[in-house]
């Protein structure tokens, strides 16, 4: 019913337009409001909204950390890591739902605003007296269009939270765990589309320019340079690559080490056999 009631109210403005035409601000005014105060009754509640989002976040949050999931993708990373930074992750979470509601408020209020400026922008061309040349369904559909595709802006809002969320959350493990390099991969999966540039990077392996390994001269980047040279996982919109975070030297190809990580490496090796033996 509250969709049929915005539809109703579109529908009565035309037609009051289309009897008396642009006669006077007040009758504008009006039309402008009714169309705002419907508009915002139309759309789904935003306490629903931000309920679906705090469960999307949250759910992640809970699979990711108190789940202990995110370690699968950090080689060498520790269980006690994530306790340790278990305050910094919660903040992150409690960030990002803070912007992600502001971010469906601003869409929400530029929808039910571009709404009410379509019907001002038509109203005022119609000349005082009216008009019997308009095209009803056209008016129809331009004042509506701005409401139409909310729906999808906001589940967009989500979709693209949720990876941006996921993607912040495996940055601070790797930056705050000791990550010294990250694996670039892409989804697999039917009917999604990965760009071309990001295709390209499947495989490649960067280097943290802020790292450990490399303040101690242990690391050289390889062919596909550093993290930062390249947009971040999530960072573009819709993307659904992830990383494989590289914390240990010994899962690094060899070209990336210098020949000080190499000694490095081959004395642990060497000490790890000692034990052993």
């Amino acid at each position: 019913m509250a969709a049929q009631s915005f539809y109703s109210v579109v529908s009565e403005a035309i037609r009051d337009f289309e009897d008396h035409g642009f006669d006077s601000i007040e009758r504008l005014q009006y039309w402008v409001e009714r169309i705002r105060k419907t508009a915002a009754e139309t759309l789904t509640p935003e306490s629903v909204l931000n309920s679906e989002l705090t469960r999307a976040l949250g759910g992640i949050y809970k699979r990711l950390v108190d789940d202990g999931q995110i370690l699968k993708r950090h080689k060498g990373a520790e269980r006690f890591t994530v306790d340790r930074l278990k305050p910094k992750l919660r903040a992150e979470l409690d960030r990002r739902l803070i912007a992600s509601r502001n971010l469906i408020k601003l869409n929400r209020e530029q929808a039910i605003e571009k709404a009410a400026q379509r019907l001002a922008g038509w109203a005022t061309s119609i000349p005082a007296g009216g008009s019997r040349a308009i095209d009803v369904k056209d008016t129809k559909d331009h004042i509506r269009k701005a409401l139409t595709s909310l729906p999808f802006e906001e589940r967009r809002v989500v979709i693209d939270q949720s990876a941006k969320f996921t993607a912040s959350l495996h940055e601070i493990i790797a930056v705050d765990g000791g990550a010294i390099a990250v694996k670039w991969n892409i989804r697999h999966s039917a009917g999604y589309h990965n760009r071309p540039d990001h295709k390209e990077r499947e495989g490649n392996i960067y280097l943290l320019r802020s790292s450990w390994a490399k303040e101690k001269g242990l690391v050289k980047p390889g062919p596909a340079g550093y993290y930062d040279d390249v947009t971040s996982f999530g960072e573009e919109i819709f993307c659904s690559c992830w990383g494989t975070w590289i914390h240990h030297l010994r899962d690094l190809p060899e070209e990336m080490l210098t020949t000080k990580g190499k000694d490095e490496l081959a004395a642990a090796r060497a000490k790890i056999a000692a034990m052993r033996a």
